[in-house]
């Protein structure tokens, strides 16, 4: 059964381009509901019509709301809308040097919203890699970059008991804690081990995250041991899995 549509007359705006005016009317339409999630846009052919506008411009408006994540296109099944609002931005996290990762701390905030010095159970233990009934400073909090009150992950952080007193210093000093740990105490962090992973999202940070309990998110473990092999820190970093992109370059040594 074809749709039925209304031809849109736009108004000569030499600040705005046709293609945008093609993308926010078609957003107000899918937004009302008038074009449901799960159902295909007109053909380039019909939107060319119903705009009064050329293909390169159709094509350029449906390319804008591929990238706000609202429809998807694939050869010979047309254009889906997947979505009724913009997908939030994508967090893209690309480091390849330890000290990349200062500038990534810096770059960022953390809010640590709860701490407590606790001893690892056996499941805790397992999750760490250490013994049951080692101790252990926890902070928990989201990290946000500067400017957007929507933070891009959560983090949880395990910092050995014998470094503890860092925890007089974050939120306070920039940086990461691993570098407060070293300007503290005077050690050197020499390896992180860096392990991703697909996890359901725990309650505790689906509400923060804006997103529901139970789905897909992206775990970043990080594993921190000095020189001496010992383990300083164990930082978990969840973000949704549909707002996060990981990058990693490698480099063959002559």
């Amino acid at each position: 059964m074809r749709r039925k549509t209304q031809r849109v007359e736009f108004r000569r705006d030499g600040d705005v381009p046709l293609y945008s005016r093609v993308v926010a009317a078609l957003n107000e339409q899918i937004a009302a509901g008038r074009i449901a999630v799960g159902t295909r846009l007109p053909s380039e052919e019909e939107l060319c019509g119903q705009f009064r506008v050329s293909r390169h411009t159709v094509r350029e408006a449906l390319r804008k709301l591929r990238e706000e994540g609202l429809v998807s296109s694939r050869q010979g099944a047309g254009t889906t809308v997947v979505r009724k609002s913009p997908a939030p931005p994508l967090y893209t996290h690309s480091v390849s040097s330890i000290d990349e990762l200062v500038q990534y701390a810096v770059a960022t905030r953390y809010r640590a919203r709860s701490t407590g010095a606790i001893a690892a159970d056996r499941e805790l233990a397992q999750r760490l890699g250490c013994a049951s009934g080692t101790r252990w400073l926890r902070l928990e909090g989201f990290r946000y970059v500067p400017g957007d009150d929507l933070p891009f992950c959560w983090t949880q952080v395990y910092v050995s008991a014998a470094y503890a007193g860092v925890a007089e210093v974050v939120g306070k000093k920039a940086g990461p804690i691993y570098a407060l740990i070293e300007e503290i105490y005077g050690e050197k962090v020499t390896e992180i081990e860096q392990t991703l992973r697909v996890i359901a999202m725990p309650a505790a940070a689906a509400a923060g995250l804006r997103v529901d309990a139970g789905s897909p998110a992206i775990e970043l473990r990080r594993s921190y041991r000095l020189a001496t092999g010992e383990l300083a820190e164990i930082a978990f970093n969840l973000h949704p899995a549909d707002r996060f992109s990981y990058s990693l370059t490698l480099r063959r040594h002559r």
